[in-house]
């Protein structure tokens, strides 16, 4: 579907809702859990989802796991543009494997990007000697994570009745080891970025192993905490109108505990713990920029140690989690997540 500019997002139905909802749960459940939890046939619940994925309105992928989110590096990067030339630089940096989020936010400067690297001196290399260098860069701001709570694989439409959605929960088995993900493992990775739910026939084509070992690569991974799985979609068409980065102040004793208690809220997006005085990052969706002042006011209340430092607020999602989006947030291309692509020295 081609964008005019002025095209507005048309809101899905609620069916697709539901569907949305119980692939956000589990993403490669089978479309036969799927019908069940949702009350359609299997056929007619993977037609519906064809048709929302051919049309870009939602996607599944691969995700980094918790594990691989504590051992590589992450930073969140404020970045200020010549005048005129933001727009240019977010399709830039869009291409690039290790710059997973591109946003453009209202505020102290002009772009908000998420950057991830299998290591610190790898990442490094890039803050200081290839970003500045992107034609159009003005000035870059780099806050380093030291703890990611989530990254946007919990967040779901919360539309399904309890009892459907309790059907569906996923539940790995224990880790079968604690080795680090090897080649083989990362060509699983990329080939499962396009298509979260690839079969295990087609995945073994694509990386040249069996069925079975893929399907017990897949299981080790996903329980080992190397790899998650998320369902995304045109945000807007699910009501999901707007959102925010809110950049919190609070004693580092207290990170742990606020970290994990702000996964319940719902308009949690991505929550990370920082290396600056500014010690919390908060990606939160809204239903519209008014619903902004009276989440803080809940956030102070609920959090009396917490402070808002600064707040901006999305003006367009340019790339998410490796989706690059048209205005209206839905996908147009897949750029792969890959943050191996930096080389540990420069």
């Amino acid at each position: 579907m081609q964008d005019s500019g002025t095209e507005s997002p048309r809101l899905l139905s609620e069916a697709d809702l539901e569907l949305i909802d119980a692939l956000q749960i589990n993403p490669r459940a089978s479309w036969v859990d799927i019908g069940a939890a949702i009350g359609a046939d299997p056929v007619t619940a993977a037609r519906r989802w064809q048709r929302l994925n051919a049309s870009g309105e939602a996607w599944t992928t691969v995700a980094l796991g918790q594990r691989q989110m504590h051992a590589m590096s992450m930073a969140f990067l404020e970045i200020d543009c010549e005048a005129g030339a933001a727009v240019e630089v977010a399709e830039r940096l869009a291409t690039a494997g290790h710059l997973i989020t591109v946003q453009h936010v209202a505020g102290g400067h002009d772009l908000f990007v998420i950057a991830v690297a299998a290591s610190m001196p790898a990442l490094a290399d890039y803050l200081l000697t290839d970003l500045p260098r992107v034609p159009g860069v003005a000035k870059v701001r780099t806050h380093v994570a030291t703890r990611v709570f989530e990254a946007s694989c919990r967040w779901r439409l919360r539309v399904l009745p309890p009892r459907a959605a309790a059907a569906l929960v996923r539940r790995p088995g224990p880790p079968e080891s604690t080795r680090r993900m090897d080649a083989l493992d990362r060509l699983l990775f990329k080939a499962l970025l396009a298509d979260g739910r690839a079969g295990y026939s087609e995945l073994a084509r694509t990386v040249g192993a069996s069925e079975r070992t893929v399907q017990r690569r897949l299981s080790r991974l996903v329980a080992t905490g190397d790899i998650d799985f998320r369902c995304d979609l045109a945000r807007s068409q699910a009501g999901w109108h707007s959102s925010a980065i809110l950049w919190l102040r609070m004693p580092d004793g207290r990170l742990e505990e606020t970290g994990r208690a702000l996964l319940g809220w719902p308009e949690t997006r991505t929550c990370a713990a920082l290396a600056g005085s500014r010690n919390m990052l908060l990606t939160v969706g809204l239903h519209g920029v008014s619903d902004l002042h009276p989440l803080v006011v809940r956030l102070e209340e609920r959090f009396p140690h917490v402070s808002v430092a600064d707040r901006q607020i999305v003006l367009r999602q340019t790339k998410l989690y490796g989706r690059v989006l048209d205005r209206l947030g839905r996908c147009t291309a897949v750029v792969p997540v890959d943050p191996w692509t930096l080389p540990p020295h420069a």
